[in-house]
């Protein structure tokens, strides 16, 4: 298919590979999910260019190569972490890795190098996900939430709250498309909706978790204007699931269902 996006009866959808569409609105039941994820479609007007031609098949591979590797190792792959994993030349590698950034589906550092493909990234972030033996930093609280439903594993999210620093801890059951437990109980997410560039530059660094919602009510009158979309933790995991969740899928899941 040539033209990747579309609509659904939920709302926009990518097709990411064939059969595979994100975000996956099969996984929205929450009406506040459903709002944050059409706010988002609506504060990314350059979605449709982005996305007028669907990924050809070296892209996707090397797209979901790299999100493996930094799974598997712990860390950013580096190029020729790509190259062996890939089967593709160094050449190759590079170019797509670059078609890839100006998608904003991963960024890279003026030498080439790969330094963050949602939702993981190379520096240190207040987001911790415990997956495959590592600890992961996420580029964001959605990022963090969404992460065991793309792998098909549970997790444990460490992070704090924005406002006061203390700590959150998330379990997720079920292959991350559930929530074990949440300390403290009353943790909530800011889903913040600016977009300018990229994700990793914008929205990300605002998109938080707080441990009450009198701490997100108070770090909200104290910031400057923001746009965005309060979010229970089941609501927000229900958020990453739909954007996260579809990364790895296999070709033709949806296609079927």
């Amino acid at each position: 298919m040539d033209d990747a996006i579309s609509g659904t009866q939920a709302g926009i959808a990518v097709e990411l590979r064939p059969g595979v569409l994100g975000p996956d609105w099969s996984v929205v039941t929450f009406e506040a999910a459903s709002d944050a994820l059409r706010a988002r479609d609506a504060s990314r007007p350059n979605l449709a260019e982005k996305w007028a031609v669907a990924l050809d098949d070296a892209e996707d591979r090397i797209w979901q190569t790299v999100i493996k590797l930094f799974v598997e190792l712990g860390r950013a792959p580096r190029s020729e972490d790509i190259v062996i994993t890939s089967g593709l030349d160094g050449d190759n590698v590079a170019i797509v890795l670059r078609k890839l950034q100006h998608r904003d589906l991963l960024g890279l550092s003026d030498s080439g190098e790969v330094l963050h493909a949602y939702p993981f990234t190379s520096r240190q972030t207040e987001h911790i996900v415990e997956l495959g033996g590592h600890g992961l930093n996420a580029l964001c609280a959605i990022d963090a939430l969404g992460a065991g439903a793309m792998c098909g594993r549970d997790i444990v999210i460490q992070s704090r709250c924005r406002a006061c620093g203390a700590p959150i801890r998330i379990l997720t059951a079920n292959r991350g498309e559930s929530l074990n437990s949440v300390t403290p109980p009353g943790t909530v997410v800011w889903h913040d909706l600016s977009y300018a560039g990229t994700a990793a530059a914008s929205c990300c660094p605002r998109i938080a978790f707080f441990c009450s919602d009198q701490h997100l009510n108070e770090w909200l009158g104290t910031t400057p204007s923001r746009t965005g979309r309060r979010l229970s933790a089941d609501e927000a995991l229900q958020v990453g699931r739909a954007i996260i969740g579809p990364v790895l899928e296999e070709p033709g899941r949806l296609a079927q269902a």
